[in-house]
């Protein structure tokens, strides 16, 4: 950047400068408007004023931003004739000073002092030569000055030879005094800046930019809509859609069941039971077909239902599975799993007071097993609930007895369906997969964790589990009439954990004579938990 370039910004930076602001600020009399208003209220004038060179020419804009256009004007105006004022004050300073110290009248050796001692004369390049040559003959002159007599032919020369140069310095100072007079008079009435045209208030408001706007927020939205899906779709592990299940997990995809909710009265499985076509009844079917399918190459059409994590709705998706098998006449058996925390009998609304706990820790046969099989009120559907729970669920599921149990049923049954504590944090189902090796996993819509889920995968894929298919459960499906299908609030209490409180001790259940049965309301039932 050269120097005329840095003479300018400095220049546009004292547009701006506190000094023309102070001045600016008082002459309008600033103080009583609100908007310039307060301690330091010149300093409010900084932001809404800016200062626009012209480019390729030595012209600028001075721009103002005010609420009242005619203010606007007359601050634009205001600072430039302040700076035009300040800016020939500033040149002058200097002049007036030194044009009066010449104007002074002295006597003779003072006055020549203060002539030989300004700075263009001090820097004339002949009026130091001059004085170079002066000084060389002094000191000849004082050589032969201790030598000879003051009328000595050589001391005559030399000091006439002195006065000569020391008169042209003064003829030569005196030159350059006058040209600085004249120089100086004609700043006094001289500027090199004007105002070229004087502000206007403006006719219409500059802002805000309406249209430009409207369409700034448009596409400023769209853009960071754009970002904002594929930063979310960046960082998401979570599973939502079969592309999820196929890309993220690599496991097969069997369907989605929609989040619905029931009234308190309803068994979870009602609209299965109904005439009228629903979508949650639909999507129960389909995922009913694509195990037949997913079945194929097994020996054994029996499978157990798990997930990673509490919550997800694993017994929600086994009970309706199996309501919907039995409707096809099959003759199915859903067995609770969970000696832990047993849900299946709240689902089906039978007693809890003896179940498979019951046989694993003193079965004899497979006739005390087959008298613990209790009817539900699906036709071809029978539940063998878990039973009290025992103090040792994993010893019990490890015993002989299970996988006995496991192959009677088997026979007996056209379809056995378990529905298994999850994966997290117990391993109870690791041990189911030793009689069943077919499993369904329920994965929650936009909860689960992709790495939760793998994890769970991989250990039962040492244990020799056969994963069927996944079921994204509670899936929301936004802006449509069925968005909010699941069972979110379907009235079970449903925990796990390293510790587990205990269980409120249950009555011993007797069947209804109504058509409808009702189980007594616990408070584990009347809290709203997933099943």
């Amino acid at each position: 950047m050269g120097l005329r370039a840095h003479y300018y910004q400095t220049q546009y930076k004292l547009l701006k400068s506190e000094a023309v602001m102070k001045t600016v600020y008082k002459r309008l009399n600033l103080e009583v408007v609100p908007e310039y208003a307060g301690v330091y209220g010149y300093r409010r004038l900084m932001g809404p004023i800016a200062i626009a060179p012209v480019p390729r020419s030595r012209l600028v804009y001075v721009k103002v931003d005010a609420f009242d256009p005619l203010m606007a004007a007359r601050i634009a105006n205001m600072v430039a004739n302040v700076f035009i004022e300040q800016n020939l004050s500033n040149q002058l300073f200097i002049s007036k000073d030194v044009l009066n110290a010449l104007q002074i009248e002295r006597s003779g050796n003072q006055s020549r002092a203060i002539y030989e001692s300004l700075p263009a004369v001090v820097n004339n390049v002949l009026i130091q030569q001059l004085k170079q040559e002066a000084a060389k003959l002094q000191a000849q002159l004082a050589e032969a000055s201790g030598h000879y007599t003051t009328k000595h032919p050589q001391v005559v020369a030399l000091t006439a030879n002195l006065q000569a140069l020391q008169n042209q310095i003064k003829e030569e100072t005196d030159k350059v005094i006058q040209s600085l007079k004249i120089d100086l008079s004609g700043q006094l009435v001289g500027n090199n800046i004007r105002l070229i045209d004087a502000a206007v208030p403006p006719l219409s408001p500059i802002k805000p930019r309406k249209q430009f706007n409207m369409m700034l927020s448009i596409v400023g939205g769209l853009i960071l809509g754009l970002f904002a899906a594929v930063l979310v779709e960046f960082i998401d592990q979570t599973v939502r859609t079969q592309e999820d299940v196929e890309n993220k997990l690599g496991l097969p995809f069997l369907g989605v069941v929609p989040l619905t909710t029931f009234p308190k009265k309803q068994v979870a499985y009602n609209h299965l039971l109904l005439q009228e076509h629903s979508l949650i009844a639909e999507s129960i079917r389909n995922l009913r077909t694509m195990v037949d399918f997913a079945e194929v190459a097994q020996k054994s059409k029996s499978f157990m239902v798990t997930s990673s994590v509490q919550g997800e709705g694993k017994s929600y998706v086994a009970g309706n599975l199996a309501v919907a098998i039995a409707q096809t006449g099959e003759k199915v058996l859903i067995i609770d799993g969970d000696l832990r925390r047993s849900t299946m009998h709240k689902v089906f609304r039978v007693s809890n007071a003896k179940g498979l706990s019951d046989f694993l820790a003193g079965g004899r046969s497979m006739e005390d097993a087959k008298a613990l099989i209790q009817e539900s009120d699906v036709k071809g559907l029978s539940v063998l609930v878990g039973g009290p729970r025992p103090p040792n669920p994993a010893e019990l599921l490890n015993t002989p007895r299970l996988e006995a149990f496991v192959n009677w049923a088997t026979q007996e049954y056209d379809r056995v369906i378990v529905d298994c504590p999850p994966m997290f944090p117990i391993s109870d189902a690791l041990l189911w997969g030793k009689c069943i090796p077919g499993c369904v996993y329920v994965v929650n819509f936009g909860k689960t964790r992709v790495p939760l889920i793998k994890t769970a995968t991989k250990r039962m894929a040492a244990a020799s589990i056969k994963i069927l298919g996944t079921i994204v459960n509670m899936s929301k499906f936004g802006g449509l009439s069925y968005s909010y299908y699941g069972y979110y609030q379907y009235k079970y209490n449903y925990h796990y954990g390293y510790n587990y409180a205990p269980d409120e001790p249950e009555k011993p259940e007797t069947p209804e004579p109504t058509d409808t049965p009702e189980t007594p309301v616990t408070k584990t039932e009347a809290s709203k938990e997933l099943v």
